[in-house]
């Protein structure tokens, strides 16, 4: 684990910095950005400076910093001679990584998982204490500096509270058979009220997996769990174990406060940590082939999802006929896919085909009728054909789905004023 864990904190922490001191200018260099959301997106995120790495988010990306800390500090302590200063200088480049996720979570969580690491293993003394404490909190403040406007109006807090709620509600209307594995994201926008922030997350893998679950699974798993915590849970304290109980910890905490889990590289990292503490006599046949299909469906859905990304890229920078193109290819793969519709109805309006955008629209909602902005743009085209009361529906739908869009709203309103106006008329 020692050249493994060193190697890929060298890799990745440098890349790190490429990202932020030369990546990150060149790209926000570059001319002709399309005016769409998803380009003002990329900029807003480029712009913020926060580093991800090879990782989709920021916070997912201090999540594997902590653990690589963790590693490094672990080894720093068995390193003898010059070892000691290999180590040293990765754990400077793995905390710089770490300040410049900029991540409040991040910090926290690594706090946590190291001082788990320094009581349990042993090497811990007080005068420790004060200045790993000191250390964390400088760090912390300084992001604190860096996102004063968020931090001010504790708007990570108020998102993550905010969040909480909208997963209740959620929970609360489907609450035995929930909305679905992986449907949390295309559920959750009818339970966000106008005022409060929005997100495709939960953040919080308990409450996002009871929501697409539902309480009774969630109450099966807990039965099963309960006895063999019981039975097991000194092992976490077990000096020879506090590597990889710390890692478990680590990540307990991103689970409490992001959906953890859900995202690959964490589920991979607390797999790989727990089998560690506990590993289990298996025979190999009974779980490749069931893990092999699973891995096979995994990847090929990754592989149209991929597609689909490449093709919003290239939807942002213009090349219309190469997103098409990669948009297809996302379709061949997955024809459910209804974001890589989206682009393909997208890429229709900009040819002023509306019929043909209209039909595109229509696919999305056979396999997402809740698709707000799907619905919007199908009530436009009906209204434009002259069907009202389709207009009126699908603008009813569009505007339950997402509360806080005020265009959706505005577009409810006028439909229904024009029927009722047409109402009027026709009775008179």
């Amino acid at each position: 684990m020692a050249p493994l864990s060193g190697g890929i904190a060298l890799i990745i922490f440098i890349y790190g910095i490429i990202q932020k001191f030369y990546l990150f200018p060149w790209i926000l260099g570059q001319a002709a950005w399309d005016p769409s959301l998803y380009s003002k997106g990329l900029q807003a995120r480029f712009a913020s400076g926060r580093i991800f790495a090879i990782f989709p988010l920021p916070t997912l990306y201090a999540m594997v910093c902590g653990l690589l800390l963790v590693f490094i500090i672990h080894y720093l302590f068995k390193a003898r001679g010059r070892q000691k200063i290999y180590w040293l200088v990765l754990l400077l480049l793995g905390g710089c990584n770490l300040f410049l996720t900029q991540s409040f979570g991040g910090i926290i969580f690594f706090t946590v998982g190291v001082l788990f690491y320094l009581f349990v293993s042993g090497v811990f003394k007080i005068k420790y204490l004060a200045p790993l404490l000191m250390v964390a909190a400088l760090l912390f403040f300084l992001v604190v500096a860096l996102r004063f406007s968020e931090a001010r109006e504790l708007k990570p807090a108020k998102l993550r509270f905010s969040n909480w709620l909208q997963a209740g509600r959620a929970i609360a209307a489907a609450p035995v058979m929930g909305v679905g594995l992986g449907n949390y994201e295309t559920a959750v926008p009818v339970y966000v009220y106008p005022g409060e922030p929005a997100s495709i997350y939960a953040h919080n893998f308990f409450l996002q997996m009871t929501a697409e679950i539902g309480i009774p699974w969630l109450f099966f798993i807990v039965i099963f769990a309960i006895p063999w915590i019981k039975k097991n849970y000194k092992i976490f304290f077990q000096r020879e174990n506090a590597l990889f109980t710390s890692l478990c910890i680590l990540i307990l905490f991103f689970n409490l406060f992001d959906v953890g889990n859900y995202f690959f590289v964490s589920g991979a990292c607390f797999a790989i940590a727990f089998s560690q503490v506990f590993p289990f006599a298996v025979q190999t046949r009974r779980i490749l082939w069931p893990t092999v299909i699973l891995a096979i469906v995994l990847l090929v859905n990754e592989i149209s999802v991929d597609r689909q990304k490449t093709a919003d890229l290239l939807f942002s920078r213009r090349e219309y006929t190469k997103a098409e193109y990669y948009y297809l290819q996302a379709l061949r793969i997955n024809p459910f896919s209804y974001r890589a519709l989206l682009g393909r109805a997208a890429i229709a309006q900009k040819k002023d085909d509306r019929a043909g955008a209209e039909q595109i629209y229509r696919k999305i909602l056979a396999v997402y009728p809740g698709q707000a902005y799907a619905n919007y743009m199908f009530s436009q085209a009906a209204y434009r054909r002259g069907a009202l009361l389709t207009s009126m529906v699908y603008a009813r739908q569009a505007a339950a789905a997402n509360k806080k869009n005020t265009e959706y709203q505005r577009w409810h309103e006028f439909i229904k004023t024009n029927f009722a106006e047409r109402l009027t008329l026709s009775g008179n």
